[in-house]
């Protein structure tokens, strides 16, 4: 049962995070793992009950990676550049954030999808802000820190869905460049 859960979750993400979860069906989930669709149902009785899931699961990855870049030895810019190659690893996927996805769609998603989401953004831009002021130092930006998280993070989440529509990552790109010029020329 613990290995349909897994298959189900597995299949969910990829989906939506390619088109989004309003085309996500679970009879087409229980036909892609092999299983009838009341097995899905039994998993998670509604959409939202998967979407719960997803969000919850996606976000602790997603926090044990910044955990990951937090821990790492060196400056700013090497970090910098980490967090942005967890935005890149989706675009090479042909897939956006989960959580940039959803808020895409934020109006299909319960009450409790919504406070997941912006619990994501929030642990996200928080790490972000407290990296930045840890290296205020390194910075040549004069926004605040949580200002500048917000930007950097918005711009992120921003260039993989503009970049879907234009191909070719050059939006992600910019991105990167424009995080590293953030950052002093070390000496």
């Amino acid at each position: 049962m613990a290995d349909t859960r897994s298959e189900l979750e597995a299949l969910a993400l990829a989906r939506i995070q390619r088109s989004g979860v309003r085309d996500l069906s679970f009879r087409t989930l229980a036909d892609e793992v092999g299983v009838k669709s009341s097995s899905v149902h039994y998993h998670f009785p509604e959409k939202g009950d998967l979407t719960a899931a997803l969000i919850g699961a996606y976000t602790e990855r997603f926090v044990a990676r910044l955990e990951q870049i937090s821990a790492q030895s060196g400056v700013l810019r090497a970090k910098l550049m980490a967090f942005v190659d967890l935005f890149e690893e989706a675009a090479a996927s042909d897939k956006l954030c989960l959580c940039g996805m959803l808020a895409a769609e934020l109006f299909a998603l319960d009450d409790r999808c919504r406070g997941l989401l912006e619990l994501f953004f929030k642990q996200s831009e928080d790490w972000l802000a407290k990296l930045l002021k840890a290296h205020k130092a390194e910075l040549s930006s004069s926004l605040g820190s949580a200002s500048l998280a917000s930007v950097i993070m918005s711009g992120l989440e921003g260039a993989l869905l503009v970049d879907r529509a234009h191909g070719a990552g050059r939006h992600l790109r910019a991105q990167r460049q424009w995080i590293a010029s953030l950052v002093k020329n070390e000496r």
